[in-house]
């Protein structure tokens, strides 16, 4: 089968999942079309996919799970048909549900499954975890992944009928980690409140609301002079729990 165009559709607060997409459809075609749904500013109104597409459809684990705002944006996206790679991304501890409840959400918005890949990432809180990840190691599985891809492709072996995980999907136990910032360094940039995904940080005081925040980190990511964080009580707690569940080195997980 041929295909028209390559589309990466995708929520990456801290730019992961964006970076996996890219270099995946990179293997496909240097000629590809980001649709970043991170993004408040981001219409998808007049987007408009075919048949004869392949898009790369990718979101983090969020606690095991597909992130609401993802949710509620894709939800305004008509697959039409099109091929889709799902792909979940995650800190080296485990994607649980994650990648069935893409699975999931693809097919009902009218994609039909390709294949499905579950990627290891650095984590976006606790960096020493899955440091340098997606390494050399695991881009040369990438590059693997895709040539099956394309050999499905020539052979018209195109759908994936289930992904393992369980329905219905873990219970959300997120903790909450609202970023704080140094007020007497901040220059007013403004960028943390404009990319925050959610809207959360005010764009006058720059604080950050935490009923809206969904501790994507986003603003930390984008700060130019790094002053915004999370309180570094939160993070050694939250290092002590991880620490059994993210020093051995996961795979990746591939669906063909």
């Amino acid at each position: 089968m041929d295909i028209d165009k390559v589309y990466n559709i995708f929520f990456s607060p801290t730019d992961s999942t964006k970076f996996v997409l890219q270099f995946l459809s990179e293997q496909i075609s240097p000629k590809y079309t980001n649709i970043n749904l991170t993004s408040r500013s981001t219409k998808t109104d007049d987007f408009i996919l075919n048949k004869s597409d392949l898009v790369f459809l990718g979101v983090p684990s969020y606690a095991g799970r597909v992130p609401t705002t993802f949710k509620e944006r894709f939800s305004k996206i008509n697959g039409n048909n099109a091929l889709a790679v799902i792909v979940v991304t995650f800190g080296n501890r485990a994607q649980e549900d994650t990648l069935i409840e893409l699975f999931d959400l693809a097919k009902a918005q009218g994609f039909r499954i390709l294949a499905g890949s579950a990627i290891v990432t650095e984590h976006s809180i606790i960096h020493d975890f899955g440091k340098g990840r997606p390494d050399k190691k695991d881009k040369s599985e990438l590059i693997t992944f895709v040539q099956k891809i394309k050999n499905k492709l020539q052979d018209d072996v195109l759908l994936v009928d289930e992904i393992p995980g369980n329905r219905p999907y873990k219970e959300v136990k997120a903790v909450p980690m609202a970023p704080d910032f140094v007020k007497e360094n901040c220059v007013a940039c403004s960028r943390c409140a404009s990319e925050c995904p959610t809207g959360a940080i005010d764009d006058k005081t720059y604080k950050c609301n935490s009923e809206k925040c969904i501790s994507c980190l986003r603003c930390v990511k984008v700060c130019p002079i790094n002053c915004r964080f999370v309180d570094n009580k939160i993070l050694e707690k939250l290092r002590v729990h991880l620490t059994p569940l993210c020093s051995e080195r996961k795979n990746n997980q591939f669906y063909l």
